[in-house]
């Protein structure tokens, strides 16, 4: 007698400190079969939260604008099984129920916060199905940063380190940059990581950021995540994305092709950020992956 295949159709939702995205997809006992729809929206959620510890009124409105209408692209495809997580700016903050209770007010989501090793293994999860050897998954949110190395089969370190683009950005690159003081303070929390500077994995970037410097690089007027997936990215090219960087003003930087006009105010941070990262682990390129936490999510029971 055959197994019965499992198929559903899901839908979930990363409610991050700098964006907020959706996606839906189709599964088959647990893999995903087809990406249906994915949507992003920078909503800042976490601005100032790092200063003030609570979650702004304006940036809480933002994100259940967004919210409310990635509910009726959910209630437009008929999907029940929704999954919606908060990661580092919601888990940080005081006001963090008031949030959640506006939220399942509005749209009716329930909103699981998430501890920063849950979203790792997420993370991971998502990533790891495209490799066979030992990978080494770091994902640069708004307000943390993940580290999870392992293979397939094994997950033999994970980490989350309070430190990511918003969080440097509000810190050091506000009014005047303070880039030696920015570098000294990322250094000494991810410290740790230099003992795997010398094991053998690949590196492998997730996220806004990295993400970013390859459709940057590679000039997209519209993003595609087929040429950004699995794309090798050199410092080179990263040195080279942040002098272009550097030498324009915000308004000018909103207008260069691949980087979202929303994502200019801290792709300075997040890119310094990136290198200080390889520089630890003394790695001169990266694999950059579409897949990572809604990929986890979506796989996730």
């Amino acid at each position: 007698m055959t197994k019965a295949h499992i198929k559903k159709t899901k839908a979930v939702i990363d409610i991050g400190t700098n964006s907020c995205r959706l996606f839906i997809g189709e599964l088959e006992d647990g893999k995903i079969t087809n990406k249906i729809l994915k949507l992003m929206e920078i909503t800042r959620l976490g601005q100032d939260v790092d200063k003030t510890g609570v979650l702004r009124k304006d940036a809480m409105d933002r994100t259940i604008e967004t919210l409310k209408l990635y509910r009726e692209k959910i209630d437009e495809y008929g999907i029940e099984e929704i999954k919606v997580t908060a990661t580092s700016a919601t888990r940080d903050s005081e006001n963090r129920e008031e949030f959640i209770s506006r939220v399942k007010a509005t749209t009716n989501f329930d909103i699981h916060c998430i501890t920063g090793e849950e979203e790792g293994k997420l993370s991971f999860s998502g990533a790891v199905s495209e490799f066979d050897e030992k990978i080494m998954v770091f994902d640069i949110g708004g307000g943390s940063t993940e580290f999870i190395l392992g293979d397939k089969n094994n997950i033999e370190y994970i980490e989350s380190f309070n430190v990511g683009a918003v969080r440097l950005g509000e810190k050091f690159f506000k009014k005047k940059d303070n880039l030696l003081s920015g570098e000294v303070w990322v250094k000494e929390i991810l410290k740790k990581l230099s003992k795997y500077k010398d094991r053998s994995f690949t590196l492998v970037g997730v996220a806004g950021t990295v993400t970013t410097h390859v459709s940057v690089l590679l000039g997209m007027e519209e993003y595609d995540t087929d040429r950004v997936h699995m794309y090798r990215l050199t410092k080179k090219e990263i040195l080279k994305n942040l002098d272009t960087f550097l030498s324009k003003s915000l308004e000018e930087r909103k207008k260069i092709a691949g980087l979202h006009p929303k994502r200019a105010g801290v792709i300075i941070p997040g890119t310094y950020l990136l290198l200080w990262i390889m520089e630890i682990l003394e790695r001169d390129e990266i694999i950059v992956s579409e897949s990572d936490i809604l990929e986890g999510m979506m796989m996730d029971d």
